[in-house]
C-alpha cells in the first residue's frame, strides 16, 4: 500500500507531500490546479521516461519519492529479495517498509534508488508492476487496442505461468529455427562449393603429385636435354685421362718411371713417386667412371617429352593452388578436410531440423494447453465484464471476448483474441473502438478493473479521471464501484464528480496559488467540514448558496463509508 508521495520541484509543484490510506483516497481540485502532475509523478515512480522539461523552472533537479507497506508474503517482497533490495533486518516485518526514490535531473544525469540502493529504471518498473496499478486516460487508448485484449485476458485467467511456458517454448523454437535457417543458407552455399572442391581434387588426384617429385623431374629433363653433350663430354674426358694417346695417364706412367729410376740414387724420392702413382691411379678409376657414364648416356627423346608434359601437369597445378608443388600438396590437404567438413554441415542440418520438429511440437503442446485455458477464461470474463456494466447503467451491454485460431504460432500462442461490445440492445456486436462511446470506455475499463482485482496482487490501484464522460447516477454507480474495490485494495483516484468524492475514506486537494512571483501547487487533507465545502464547490461551482452546502453534507451523509 502507498503510504506517502512526496513531490519536490516538479512542474509548478515546489513541495508537496501526500499521505495516504487504506480504501478509497479521492483527490481533488480546480482544473489546472495540477492534479495531473501528481499523476505524472506517480508514473516516474512506476519506471516511465522522464523528461528534463518538467522539472520546475529554476531548480536543478525534480525528486519523488514513495514509501509503501508491502505483504512480506507477496509477489512484492520476493521480487526485492531476488534482488536484494530488502534490508536483512527489516525482512520479516509486517508489514515491510520500501522506500523508493526517483531523481531527473538537467541534462538527463537521472537516479532511481530503492531501500537506498541505486538500481535501474528497467529495475524499478519491475518493482512497480507489483507494487501499483494506474489507470488512466492513457488506458483507454490502450484498450480500443485489440492487441492488447490478450494481455488483459491472460491476466484475468491467472494464465502467467502457462503463458510463459509457452513463451519459452517459442522463444526455443524461434532460436532453433534461426540455427536452421543459418545452416541451410551455408548448405545452400555448400552445394555450390562442394561441387568447385571436388572438381579440384578430382584435378589433383589425376596428376597425384609427390612431394620433391617436381625437382627429380626438372633434373631428369635437363639431363634428356643434353644427353648427347653429357655422352661426348664425358667420353671426352676419359679419353683425355687415360685412353687416348699421350693421355694425362700416359704421361704420368712416364713421370712415375723417372721417379723410380730417381729414387734409386736417393731414397729420398721414393714418396714423390708414390703420391705420383696414387694420381694415376685415381685418375684411371675417374677416365673409367667418365666413360662408363657416357656410354650409359640415353638418349630418348621420348622420356624428354614424358617428363616434360609431367613437370607441365604439376606447373598447371601450381599456377592454381600457390605457385608450388608443396602449396598445391597443402592445399589438398586443406580441400579434403572441407569436404570432410561439408559432411558434418549435412548431419548438422538433419539434427536441426529435428530439433525445429520437436521444438515445434513442445511449442503446439503448450500452446494448446493455454488455449484451452483462455477459452475458458474468456466466457468467466466476459460474463463478470457483462455483470459490472449491467450494474453501471449499461442495462442493453453485452460483452464478449472473441479468440480466433492463427494459421500459424506466434509470440502470445495460436491465439488472437478481441472484445466486442454491444451497448445497447438489438444494436449488434462490434469493436471497442466503434461502438463505445468516451463515458462507456470508462465503465468499460471500470468494469475490466473490478473482475481484474482478484486476479492480479497489487494492492494499490490508482484511477486517473476514470469518470471521464460520466456523470450523475452513473458517476454515483462509479464511486459505489471504486469504494468496494477499496474494501480490498488501496484506491487512489482524481475525480471531478462529488458523488464520487463523497465516498472516500480519504479526501485531498490540490490548490494552486502564487507564493511571491511564482506559481505554486499545493496537496492539503480536507477534515470534514473541509470536506463539504470542497464537494458544495463540486456541486455548485463558484456561486456555493447554503441549499448546496446542506446538498453536500447530506450527499457526504448518504455515502459515508
Amino acid at each position: 500500500m502507498l503510504m506517502s508521495l512526496a513531490i519536490k520541484d516538479l512542474a509548478i509543484i515546489d513541495h508537496a507531500t501526500l499521505e495516504f490510506g487504506p480504501g478509497l483516497n479521492v483527490i481533488t481540485g480546480e482544473t489546472g490546479a495540477g492534479k495531473s502532475i501528481i499523476v505524472g509523478a506517480l508514473t516516474l515512480l512506476l519506471g516511465d521516461r522522464a523528461r528534463t522539461d518538467t522539472i520546475r523552472r529554476g531548480a536543478s533537479r525534480a525528486e519523488i519519492s514513495a514509501l509503501f507497506h508491502v505483504d512480506p508474503e507477496g509477489p512484492a517482497a520476493a521480487a526485492l529479495r531476488e534482488l536484494d533490495l530488502l534490508d536483512p533486518e527489516a525482512d520479516g516485518a509486517e508489514p515491510l517498509e520500501v522506500v523508493v526514490r526517483r531523481v531527473v535531473a538537467t541534462g538527463g544525469k537521472g537516479r532511481v534508488h530503492v531501500n537506498g540502493q541505486l538500481v535501474t529504471v528497467g529495475t524499478l518498473s519491475e518493482i512497480m508492476r507489483h507494487l501499483v496499478d494506474i489507470s488512466s486516460q492513457h488506458q483507454h487508448t490502450r484498450l480500443l487496442d485489440p492487441s492488447t485484449h490478450l494481455d488483459v485476458l491472460d491476466r484475468f485467467g491467472g494464465l502467467r505461468d502457462l503463458r510463459a511456458a509457452y513463451e519459452a517454448a517459442w522463444h526455443g523454437l524461434v532460436a532453433a529455427r534461426q540455427r536452421r535457417d543459418g545452416l541451410r543458407t551455408q548448405e545452400a552455399e555448400r552445394l555450390a562449393r562442394e561441387d568447385f572442391v571436388r572438381f579440384q581434387l578430382d584435378e589433383i588426384d589425376a596428376v597425384k603429385p609427390r612431394a620433391g617429385e617436381d625437382d627429380e623431374l626438372d633434373a631428369e629433363a635437363r639431363r634428356l636435354s643434353h644427353a648427347e653433350t653429357l655422352m661426348g663430354g664425358a667420353i671426352q674426358v676419359a679419353d683425355a685421362l687415360g685412353r687416348g694417346a699421350r693421355s694425362v695417364g700416359d704421361q704420368l706412367r712416364d713421370v712415375e718411371k723417372n721417379l723410380e729410376k730417381l729414387a734409386r740414387l736417393d731414397p729420398a724420392l721414393e714418396p714423390l713417386r708414390g703420391r705420383v702413382e696414387a694420381v694415376r691411379l685415381e685418375l684411371e678409376d675417374v677416365a673409367m667412371e667418365a666413360a662408363s657414364y657416357g656410354h650409359g648416356v640415353d638418349i630418348d627423346p621420348r622420356r624428354l617429352q614424358s617428363v616434360n608434359e609431367r613437370l607441365d601437369a604439376l606447373n598447371r597445378l601450381g599456377r592454381k593452388h600457390g605457385g608450388s608443388l608443396a602449396a598445391v600438396l597443402l592445399a589438398t590437404e586443406a580441400l579434403r578436410a572441407e569436404l570432410t567438413r561439408f559432411e558434418s554441415l549435412e548431419e548438422a542440418v538433419t539434427r536441426a531440423e529435428a530439433e525445429v520438429s520437436r521444438l515445434q511440437l513442445r511449442a503446439e503442446e503448450a500452446a494448446t494447453t493455454l488455449s484451452a485455458s483462455r477459452s475458458k477464461a474468456a466466457i468467466n470474463l466476459s460474463q463478470r465484464i457483462v455483470t459490472e456494466l449491467h450494474s453501471l447503467a449499461m442495462a442493453g451491454a453485452d460483452l464478449r471476448f472473441a479468440l480466433t485460431p492463427l494459421a500459424e504460432l506466434g509470440p502470445r500462442g495460436k491465439d488472437a483474441g478481441e472484445i466486442a461490445i454491444q451497448t445497447n440492445v438489438g444494436e449488434g456486436m462490434g469493436p471497442l473502438a466503434r461502438v463505445a462511446s468516451g463515458g462507456e470506455l470508462s465503465r468499460v475499463l471500470l468494469a475490466l478493473k473490478r473482475a481484474l482485482v482478484r486476479a492480479d496482487a497489487v494492492e494499490t490501484c490508482i484511477f486517473d479521471e476514470v469518470d471521464a464522460g460520466t456523470g450523475g447516477a452513473v458517476g454515483d454507480t462509479i464511486g459505489q464501484k471504486l469504494q468496494e474495490i477499496g474494501v480490498e485494495r488501496q484506491v487512489i483516484t482524481i475525480t471531478h464528480l462529488a458523488p464520487i468524492a463523497a465516498r472516500a475514506a480519504l479526501h485531498l486537494r490540490v490548490e494552486k496559488g502564487v507564493d511571491g512571483e511564482r506559481t505554486v501547487t499545493r496537496v492539503v487533507p480536507l477534515d470534514d467540514a473541509a470536506r463539504t465545502d470542497e464537494i458544495a464547490r463540486m456541486l455548485g461551482g463558484l456561486a456555493i448558496t447554503p441549499s448546496i452546502r446542506a446538498t453536500a453534507a447530506e450527499l457526504l451523509r448518504l455515502r459515508a463509508v
